[in-house]
């Protein structure tokens, strides 16, 4: 693991097994949920912190769901009380992904904040495609006191309906069981409301995606206490509606920064 500190207190630790960020404590508090049923292990990404997709989301394409970064060993590059970078080794890619790239992260702690940032690069000689998210697992006291605004009058795609293309009405987002979104062109800064604030900040990302299992899923995934999924609210900054498409030498960058407001 890497721990990264700030002056104030403020934790957050990093694991080189899929560059996933996995604890995050400020204002007193866990920020991001960790399932109990599912250690950090080699090979398999953890349900919990910020899970990295890449270079596919979900099971949008040929490859396994999410893609194959997440469950594959980064290198640390650089490393900082405040900062850490890794980069993904291209030759840990499956014969499924016979295209050239370069993918680094960098997370970045300061008092009551937290920043991730990705970056690929097509080092290829034809053109790259990819989709990606940050797959971030928020802590709540009880999904069902929360609230996600910022949303209304984006359009989405909604999982638990064939993908069928609706439009938020709501000024919040609100839980009461399962829900799978994947909003498109979404406004920059979202929060989420459950006793306190977060601010969520995102560019590059075009998309969110908004998840949560509800009872009857989280029973049946196996790595997740069925009764946790109120403890949790999946806000992901992502490109999911349409691929990045990348020439040849060029790069693309996206991050998700997430702050802490007084209540």
């Amino acid at each position: 693991m890497v721990e990264l500190r700030t002056p104030g207190g403020d934790r957050a630790l990093i694991s080189p097994e899929g560059a996933q960020l996995l604890s995050w404590q400020a204002g007193g508090r866990e920020q991001l949920y960790w399932s109990a049923l599912s250690p950090a292990t080699p090979g398999r990404a953890v349900r919990g912190g910020v899970p990295v997709c890449f270079p596919q989301f979900s099971d949008r394409g040929p490859l396994q769901k999410h893609g194959f970064v997440r469950v594959n060993r980064w290198d640390v590059v650089e490393t900082t009380g405040d900062m850490v970078r890794l980069a993904f080794d291209p030759r840990l890619a499956p014969a499924a992904w016979p295209h050239p790239f370069a993918l680094g992260l960098t997370v970045r702690l300061g008092e009551g904040w937290i920043e991730v940032g990705l970056e690929a690069t097509n080092t290829g000689t034809e053109d790259l495609r990819f989709t990606a998210a940050l797959h971030t697992y928020l802590a709540v006291p009880d999904v069902r006191q929360a609230r996600v605004e910022g949303l209304q009058g984006c359009d989405y795609e909604d999982a638990l309906d064939g993908l069928r293309v609706k439009r938020e009405q709501a000024p919040a987002i609100t839980f009461d069981g399962e829900l799978d979104r994947v909003y498109r062109n979404v406004p920059a800064s979202l929060a989420l409301q459950d006793g306190a604030t977060r601010r969520i900040t995102q560019a590059g990302f075009v998309d969110t995606v908004v998840w949560n299992p509800g009872p009857a899923k989280a029973a049946a995934l196996g790595d997740m206490p069925p009764g946790d999924w109120l403890r949790m609210v999946c806000i992901e900054a992502a490109v999911a509606a349409a691929p990045v498409r990348l020439a040849p030498g060029r790069s693309w960058s996206g991050s998700q920064r997430i702050a802490l407001n007084p209540a």
